[in-house]
C-alpha cells in the first residue's frame, strides 16, 4: 500500500488515456516464454525499455539472474559475456521502435545466444533482423517505454527469471486507481515550480527501491521538462546521499524541494549489537550503549527523519511517499503511481507526456554521424 503525506487533497480533473487500463495477457506471455524459464537473462536496450526491468529486478533481489546491457561500452559487454554464458543465458532485446542503434550495436555483440525480441508490430529493424535470425518475437503495445511497466517490455525478462509478475499488474490496478493523490502531488510540486523551487531532491531510504530512481527521473524529465518547463529531479540512495546531496539540499541555492519515498514496516528483525565494554564509547558526545539492541530498521528512520526535519526547520518544502512494503504487488502500485504522477505533472503544465523530442533529436544525429560521416572514425 502506498501513502503520499504533506499534500492538500485536490480531485483530479483529467481523465486517463486508454494506455492506462491496458492488460497484458499473460497467459499467453507464460506460454509464448516456457522454454526460457528458468534461464538467467540479458536484456540489451535503453531508457523506458529497462528503467521499468531494473525496478522490479532489483526490488525482488534477482541480479545475479540478469544483466542490463545499455551501452555498447566494450567493458559493459566483456563482464556480460564472461558472467552469463550462452548455455545458461537468453538475450531479450527490447525496443518499442525496433529501430534505437545503440541497442541494435549492443545485440550483436551477442550473436551465438538464443534471443527474443520485443518490439511494436511495425516495419523496423529489429523486426527484419529477428525474421532473418529465425529470433521468437513478442509484440510490444502502442505504450511510451517510460510507461510499460505493466507491458511485455518489462514482464518478459521479469517472468523469464520468476518474478511474479501476476502480483505486479494487480498492484498497478491499484496504483491506477489514485488519481486523486497522484494530481495532489503533482499540483503541489507544479504550485513549487510557479514559485521558484526548480529542483527535486528525492533521497529513497530503502534499497528494495533501488531500482526505481532510473524510472522516476526518465518519468519526470521525459514527460515533464518541454518548453522551458519542468523540474530537475536527482534522485539517490539514502542515507547516503546525506553525505554529499545533503549539503546541496541545504547549503546551495534555495530552489530545491524535496520528496522523500520510504518504506513504513522493515520486516527485518536484525538489531545493532554493541560490546559491552564498548559502551561508554562516544560517538558525538552519546555513549554507544544507547545503540544497543536498537531495530536496524529504527536506525534508517532516524536518519530519515533527521534530514525531514532539518528541512522543516529550514523552511524548505517536504513530501512524502510511504509504502507499506516491498511485495510484488506494492512494488507494481508504486510504479503505476509514478506513472500517473508523471502524467498529471505534463497535464498540469500544458506538455504532450507522451513524446520527447529533444531525445530524438539526438538519437538523429548518432545516426547521422554513424551513418553519412563514418569516415571521421
Amino acid at each position: 500500500m502506498i501513502e503520499v503525506k504533506s499534500i492538500n487533497k485536490i480531485r483530479a480533473s483529467s481523465e486517463l488515456p486508454e494506455i492506462f487500463s491496458y492488460k497484458e495477457d499473460l497467459d499467453l506471455l507464460r506460454s509464448q516464454l516456457s522454454p526460457y524459464i528458468g534461464k538467467k537473462v540479458i536484456v540489451v536496450g535503453n531508457g523506458g525499455s529497462i528503467t521499468s526491468f531494473q525496478t522490479y529486478r532489483e526490488a525482488f533481489g534477482k541480479e545475479n539472474e540478469s544483466q542490463i546491457v545499455w551501452s555498447m561500452d566494450p567493458h559493459l559487454i566483456e563482464k556480460t559475456r564472461k558472467n552469463f554464458s550462452p548455455e545458461e543465458s537468453v538475450v531479450v532485446a527490447i525496443s518499442k521502435s525496433g529501430n534505437t542503434i545503440g541497442a541494435i550495436v549492443a545485440l550483436s555483440c551477442f550473436p551465438e545466444y538464443e534471443t527474443i525480441a520485443v518490439f511494436e508490430d511495425t516495419k523496423n529493424a529489429l523486426r527484419d533482423l529477428s525474421l532473418t535470425k529465425g529470433w521468437m518475437t513478442i509484440s510490444h503495445p502502442t505504450i511510451g517505454g517510460r510507461f510499460s511497466g505493466g507491458t511485455s517490455s518489462a514482464f518478459v525478462p521479469a517472468m523469464i527469471i520468476g518474478i511474479d509478475v501476476s502480483a505486479i499488474a494487480e498492484g498497478m490496478t491499484d496504483g491506477y486507481l489514485m488519481k486523486d493523490e497522484a494530481y495532489s502531488l503533482a499540483k503541489g510540486l507544479f504550485d513549487l515550480e510557479e514559485q521558484g523551487y526548480t529542483e527535486l531532491y528525492v533521497p529513497i531510504y530503502s534499497s528494495a527501491l533501488s531500482g526505481i530512481k532510473d524510472l522516476f527521473i526518465q518519468l519526470m524529465h521525459e514527460s515533464v521538462c518541454k518548453d522551458g518547463r519542468g523540474q530537475t529531479v536527482y534522485a539517490a540512495m539514502g542515507p547516503e546521499c546525506q553525505h554529499h546531496t545533503n549539503q546541496r539540499f541545504f547549503g546551495g541555492r534555495k530552489n530545491v524541494a524535496a520528496l522523500f519515498i520510504a518504506m513504513d514496516s522493515l520486516s527485518s528483525d536484525a538489531f545493532v549489537s554493541i560490546p559491552q565494554d564498548a559502551f561508554e564509547v562516544k560517538a558525538k558526545g552519546v555513549p554507544l550503549r544507547v545503540l544497543h539492541n536498537l531495530p536496524l530498521r529504527k536506525a534508517l528512520e532516524a536518519e530519515y527523519l533527521g534530514t525531514r526535519r532539518n528541512a522543516e526547520e529550514e523552511g524548505i518544502p517536504v513530501f512524502d511517499i510511504k509504502i507499506s512494503d516491498s511485495s510484488h504487488r506494492t512494488i507494481g502500485e508504486l510504479v503505476a503511481f509514478l506513472h500517473l504522477l508523471a502524467f498529471y505533472s505534463a497535464d498540469l503544465r500544458g506538455v504532450n507526456p507522451f513524446d520527447q523530442p529533444a531525445v530524438e533529436r539526438s538519437k538523429n544525429i548518432t545516426i547521422d554521424i554513424l551513418g553519412s560521416r563514418r569516415e571521421e572514425f
